[in-house]
């Protein structure tokens, strides 16, 4: 009997993750042009909505959107915990210069 492969089928990724890691991607290009310094937030990637231009680059910083980080941590625990998470872990931690900024969107 011939020794069949089991291949995993690739699920189809995200295209907000998708959007997400491209966007890092071009932040990080932009970074190394530039010679500047961007921090993420990990996991968040399909939440970047761009990055800050201030005092010619030197305080620039990754920016998310709020709800959608929310939406993210959804995916794993409740509404509650998510917002608790966002609160105390995310938005409540100061990593630094150059700590992302998380924006809420007025829609």
């Amino acid at each position: 009997m011939a020794n069949k492969k089991h291949l995993k089928k690739k699920k189809p990724q995200d295209p907000d993750i998708a959007e997400g890691k491209r966007m890092r991607r071009a932040i990080c290009d932009i970074a190394t042009e530039c010679e500047q310094e961007f921090l993420f937030a990990d996991g968040f990637e399909a939440a970047i909505v761009g990055f800050t231009e201030m005092n010619m680059g030197s305080d620039s910083k990754v920016v998310y959107d709020w709800e959608k980080c929310v939406e993210i941590l959804m995916k794993d625990m409740s509404e509650e915990d998510a917002l608790e998470y966002m609160s105390f872990n995310v938005t409540g931690a100061y990593v630094g210069e150059h700590t992302p900024i998380f924006i809420r969107l007025i829609k």
